[in-house]
């Protein structure tokens, strides 16, 4: 499941309100790729996760035919045999590498007698989503990318042993008026996301560091709107980000821990990247930066002389400390 929901992340998700990872990636690193490289990579992006039905097996391939279009695919590589009985129902996404298709991932395996409430689920839910949706033209393969995560929720939970067809149940798929509100409320809270925790240029930024290395800075000096170009070539995103980094570089190497440097910003630019903290003293994420590389470390380090060298309280490093723990996971 895991490795489902993360690539669901990088193709369907659109971290900028629009746009996903792999195509900012397609963006970034056009001038780097080759041109059968970039139309690989746009076909990957127009490939959403789906359901096929095995009609055939080899020793060393699986034939699908795709149930809602009829297109069909002789696959490579498929991880699970056991999932592979002809007439089975498979929820994944197929991807051409060079001349050849393959399975994304694991994917799901549906028995062959769920491809009827499953059209017939996936035809309601298609009208719901028609009907909401403010685009002019809506096809299946947008509406699979975009309603992927309910998809897969329903699709996993017959899996488990649902098998009664859902439209039997009641008014619509979940009930129309109740699909309404859920369609609505699931586009209120992707966008609060997107506009409070992630930017587009954050983004493009973040996937230019790692084309071209950490080292490298995603700006030069002097251009991106105010943003500020720091330590150890990271570009920041306010002045005050900045100063947090200069502080931060500043007593490590003082402290003779110039290896860590690197580590420490980078993991002060993840969090800005994530929260775009409002920060009004500099010195009081400072040392809290400080004090979770020295956590993650290993090394002991005192809240309280730390904060007294910082002129700041023990209160504000512990409070930021923990800001910084949460969103990022550090033990």
């Amino acid at each position: 499941m895991g490795e489902r929901c993360f690539e669901w992340f990088i193709f369907d998700f659109p971290v900028t309100g629009e746009e996903t990872i792999l195509e900012l990636f397609s963006q970034v690193a056009a001038e780097q790729l080759n041109e059968r490289e970039r139309a690989l990579l746009n076909w990957w992006g127009r490939t959403p996760t789906t359901f096929y039905e095995v009609k055939a097996l080899g020793q060393q391939v699986v034939l699908v035919e795709e149930i809602l279009t009829g297109d069909t695919f002789c696959v490579r590589g498929f991880q699970n045999p056991a999932d592979m009985a002809v007439g089975n129902i498979l929820y994944l996404r197929v991807l051409r590498v060079g001349e050849e298709f393959e399975f994304s991932t694991a994917g799901l395996s549906l028995p062959g007698h769920a491809k009827g409430p499953l059209l017939s689920w996936l035809k309601k839910d298609f009208a719901v989503f028609r009907r909401m949706s403010k685009r002019k033209k809506v096809g299946w393969p947008l509406y699979l990318r975009q309603r992927a995560h309910r998809i897969m929720a329903w699709a996993a939970a017959f899996g488990a042993g649902r098998e009664s067809d859902p439209l039997a149940e009641g008014e619509g798929v979940w009930g129309d008026r109740f699909d309404a509100l859920l369609m609505l409320l699931e586009e209120y809270l992707l966008r609060e996301l997107i506009n409070n925790k992630i930017r587009r240029e954050g983004w493009k930024g973040f996937l230019r560091r790692i084309l071209s290395g950490v080292n490298e800075p995603d700006v030069a000096p002097g251009e991106g709107g105010g943003k500020a170009a720091g330590a150890e070539g990271f570009t920041w995103a306010r002045p005050e980000y900045a100063e947090v980094a200069h502080l931060v570089a500043k007593d490590l190497k003082r402290r003779g821990r110039s290896d860590t440097v690197s580590r420490a910003l980078e993991l002060w630019y993840r969090f800005c990247l994530l929260e775009e903290p409002v920060v009004r003293k500099a010195p009081a994420w400072a040392a809290a930066v400080v004090y979770a590389v020295a956590r993650t470390e290993g090394r002991r380090l005192s809240q309280q002389r730390l904060a007294a060298e910082y002129g700041v309280s023990v209160s504000a490093l512990s409070t930021n400390y923990r800001h910084l723990r949460r969103l990022l996971g550090l033990s």
